[in-house]
């Protein structure tokens, strides 16, 4: 009778862990964007994959980004939303993508096709990442602010520009020097950058607490 219980009671366990990971999967729309951006990155080194993630990914999809966080929170998840939407990404996304072109292409065309994703992805790389001395200062700057009573991400960017004007026009004019885009396009993408870093260093807090 002991081992019988033993035995429901891991079942019961194991029952209730299946649904707890059901329960926090990414959705869907998440799910694709994250295979869309790991296929599109999936030749590139960490560092080089890590930096696209952190300056172009976590920009382009601010929005959806915030929603799912709050949509996980809200179910029970405590981990880093953003860490487990980048290891989705880097660990399966990316890796079973690399398996399927083994399968489908020999060694010469699977060469040639990473030297051009290498070349393209080097090439866009150049348009978009912010100037790291940038991100320093906007990660410092959070830092010194996050834990006030009253700190909104809003007013705090607010603040930032006030600080740190010099900065953001000459980050502005050196984007605009190899991009197409015009200096509004700019301004907003430094904006939604820094929003960004917010929501990275906050998650990064919470996993710690």
């Amino acid at each position: 009778m002991a081992l019988n219980n033993t035995t429901a009671a891991n079942a019961t366990a194991a029952n209730a862990t299946a649904h707890q990971v059901f329960r926090y999967k990414l959705s869907e729309d998440i799910l694709q964007l994250i295979t869309y951006f790991a296929k599109k990155h999936q030749y590139d080194d960490r560092h080089s994959y890590k930096e696209a993630w952190n300056d172009q990914w976590l920009n382009d999809n601010s929005e959806l980004i915030e929603r799912e966080i709050s949509r996980l929170q809200q179910l029970g998840y405590k981990g880093d939303v953003i860490d487990k939407m980048f290891k989705a990404g880097r660990y399966y996304f990316r890796e079973k993508k690399v398996v399927e072109d083994e399968n489908n292409e020999d060694s010469e065309d699977r060469e040639n096709n990473k030297i051009k994703k290498e070349k393209k992805e080097k090439k866009e790389r150049q348009y978009i990442v912010m100037h790291p001395d940038t991100l320093k200062v906007m990660d410092a700057h959070l830092l010194s602010i996050m834990k006030q009573a009253n700190f909104k991400p809003a007013n705090a960017y607010k603040q930032f520009c006030e600080e740190h004007m010099p900065l953001i026009k000459v980050e502005i004019a050196r984007l605009l020097e190899a991009t197409t885009m015009d200096a509004e396009q700019m301004s907003e993408k430094i904006k939604k950058t820094y929003k960004n870093r917010y929501y990275i260093m906050s998650q990064q807090m919470k996993s710690l607490d």
